[in-house]
Order: structure tokens, then sequence, then C-alpha cells
């Protein structure tokens, strides 16, 4: 196990063959379109609780976000795959833009859902457009991989933040508006990616679009899901199932729970932002560490640590000290939660280069997409699975019964990769 491993070579100075001119709009495009899956995780529960109230709903509000991807993110990297990642994430982008600044003229529950299922498309088109383009154009090395993660969790920092800030000091349209300025910023990241330079031409697909492709293929889909046939993948997609049993929680519960503890809107975004710091600083050991415990094993470890420290958090007090200039720190969530961001800093990188590397480049749009599907899949269940558990029993079980789920299915996986050959030092 910990055995330097043959599927991840060191990084080198050969590897660096990408002018900075081109990775830099990349990474960047990452820093915004990534987070917008984090913003709404605090704003929108705060905002369904204020319109709809009761946890059921709440629920469903949360888990509308995720429907459109669930049904059409393979579809949208199909179309990557053909026409380009910069170009369909540029037009996702451009609607995500507008319909995050339209959610405060519209504070019903039927408007919300439909919002939050637009919404959701664009924001997913947008982080699936710049993973395929690593994919795509930087060759889906792990070195690429984790400075894109990096940049992810810089922008986890800034991006909720400031729009807890935003909405804690000027109200929630502030922190819609907040959201909507974040969306555009990866619009103008998206745009600058140069699309004349050699290693750019591959992605730039030569196909004409036609409005027939806006239509979905089922042979699409299929060879989509016959990826699911090699090893690796199939462990990606296992463990992103699992993870997003804690993701889940923080995405929804997580915020209204620290709410009502008395924790502000502004201090969850900056806890939530700091974690994110704290992926950073992981995210670009992920090539060190990989020599001495194989990439598989480092991702369920990371994963089952990620799980633990969302479901212990009912058992954690709201206690802080307050320091001049500083306000208040709550030490003990603040810890814990800076334990998840240091453990989801290298589960992310290891996701995305083991699958990317598994597939071919004209692939590499499927291959996050189908990671994707089954994120946002689990992340739409995990909200109505708590919201029914805390209106017919508590929301404490709630966070119990969901991570002890997770940690179940992360060993049965753990068994799996143990017995599996493609998984021994001497395959591949």
């Amino acid at each position: 196990m910990f055995n330097p491993s043959p599927m991840s070579p060191a990084p080198s100075r050969t590897e660096e063959i990408f002018p900075w001119r081109l990775q830099l709009p990349i990474y960047a495009s990452g820093f915004f379109n990534g987070n917008v899956y984090f913003l709404t995780g605090i704003l929108m529960p705060l905002w369904a609780a204020i319109v709809v109230k009761e946890p059921f709903l709440i629920g469903v509000v949360v888990a509308a976000r995720q429907v459109m991807p669930v049904l059409f993110a393979i579809h949208g990297g199909a179309l990557m795959d053909r026409f380009g990642a910069r170009r369909v994430m540029l037009i996702f982008s451009a609607i995500g833009i507008v319909t995050m600044a339209a959610f405060p003229f519209f504070p019903f529950l039927t408007a919300i859902i439909a919002l939050q299922m637009l919404s959701g498309m664009a924001e997913s088109m947008g982080w699936v457009g710049s993973q395929a383009l690593v994919g795509k154009v930087l060759k889906g090395r792990p070195v690429y991989a984790g400075r894109l993660s990096f940049a992810l969790r810089l922008g986890g920092f800034l991006g909720p933040w400031l729009a807890g800030l935003a909405w804690h000091h000027y109200g929630p349209a502030a922190g819609f508006y907040t959201m909507a300025a974040w969306v555009a910023g990866g619009w103008i990241a998206g745009w600058l990616v140069p699309v004349t330079s050699d290693a750019a031409a591959d992605d730039e697909v030569r196909d004409a679009f036609r409005w027939q492709e806006l239509v979905p293929r089922l042979s699409d889909y299929v060879a989509t899901f016959r990826m699911l046939a090699i090893p690796a993948v199939a462990l990606v997609i296992a463990v992103t199932l699992m993870r997003q049993t804690g993701s889940g929680i923080q995405q929804s519960f997580y915020p209204i729970w620290l709410h009502d503890l008395g924790v502000t809107a502004g201090d969850i975004g900056f806890m939530v932002g700091c974690s994110h710091i704290l992926s950073a600083s992981t995210s670009l050991s992920v090539g060190y560490l990989t020599r001495w415990i194989r990439e598989h094993w480092l991702l369920i470890l990371t994963i089952g640590l990620s799980i633990v420290t969302m479901a212990v958090t009912p058992m954690l007090g709201a206690d802080f000290i307050e320091l001049p200039g500083m306000g208040k720190i709550y030490f003990i969530l603040f810890g814990v939660i800076a334990l998840r961001g240091l453990s989801q800093g290298l589960n992310m990188p290891l996701m995305m280069s083991i699958g990317m590397q598994a597939v071919s480049g004209g692939d590499q749009g499927k291959i996050v997409a189908l990671r994707i599907t089954t994120n946002r899949a689990t992340t739409a269940i995990i909200p109505l699975i708590m919201g029914a558990i805390a209106q017919w029993s508590s929301l404490e079980a709630a966070f119990y019964i969901v991570g002890g789920l997770g940690l179940v299915g992360l060993s049965a996986t753990a068994l799996w990769v143990g017995k599996s050959p493609a998984f021994r030092k001497d395959a591949g």
C-alpha cells in the first residue's frame, strides 16, 4: 500500500510543455466555475429557509439544482468533445450570469425551483468545461490537475466569504448579485483561453454547430456509461458517490445547523473559505504523496476523512474566542472544517487525474461529465434524505445516518480495490 505508485510518475521539468499564457486562463476558469457550487451551498439553503421554511421543502429546493446536471451533463460533455469545451462553457456561463441575478426577483417556491434547475445546469457545464480543458489541452497530467484544484480552492476561500459577507451586511439580493458577478468572472476567464495556439487547437473542434446537436443522443450516453467497464473509471465513480454524502451535508443542512447555533452567514462563509485555502495547500502536494502512497488508496483514505468531518457536526458546540480585530473564532467548528479542507484538497485532483488518464483524449468531456452526473445525482438525493429524516426524526440523526451510509459504501469500495487485480502494484 505504501509504495511508490506506478500510475503516478513524479512530475519533471519536461512536463512543463504548455505556455503559461495557455495554462493561467484555464486555472482562472476553475477558480470561478468550480466554486459556484460552494457559494450556492451556503446562500441557497438560507434563502430556501426564508421562503419555504419546512425542512423537506428546503431539501427539495436544494436538490432541484441537480436535476438538469444529472439528466444532461453527459450530453453537455459530449457537445464539448465535438465542438470544444471553451465554446460550450462560454454559452452556459452566460446563462448562469442571468439566472443567478434573477433569484431576488422571484421569491416563491416554483420560481426558485425553476431557476435552481437552470442555474445548476449552467454552473455544472462551466466546471465540466474547466476540467475538460485540463484533460484535452493539458493532457490530464497530475501536475496540471493539481494546479486546477489549487486554483479551485483559492476561489473557494474568497467566493463563499464574499457572498456570505454581502448577504450578512446588505441582504439576500446582494448575495445573489455577488454570485452573478462571480459567474461573470468565469466567463471572462474562459474567453481569455487562447484559441489560436497549437496546444489549444485540439480543443477547438472544427465541426460547425447545428441546432439539431442540442438534442441528446442515446449513443453518447451508451458510450459514456460503457467507460464504467474500465476499473479506474469505476473506482472514480464509486468514490464520487461516497464523497458526495459529506458534500451533500455541507451543501444543504450544514449552514442551517450552524446558523441555528448562532453562527452568522459571514462567519460560515469565512470558515468554509478557510477550509478551501487549506485544500489549496494540499492540492499541490498530490504528486509528492503519490510517490509513497498509491493513488487509489490515498483517494479512499482522504474521502473517508472528509465524510467523518461532516457527519460529526452535531457533536460540536459553537464555542468561540473573540480576538481584537478578528471577531469570533469558532475554534472547534473551524478545526473540523479545516481538517475536511485538507482531505478535499487531495481527493479532488486524484479523482480528476485517475479518470482523465484512463480514457482517450476524445473522451475527456464525457469522463468529466460522467463524474459530474454521479456527483450531482448524489447531491440531489442527500438533501431530500436529510430533509425527510429531519422532518420525521431530527436533523442531528440526519447527519449521523447519511455520514454512516457514506462510510459503509466507502468500506465496500476499499474491499473491492484490495481484491481487484487492476489495482495491484504490477498492474498496467
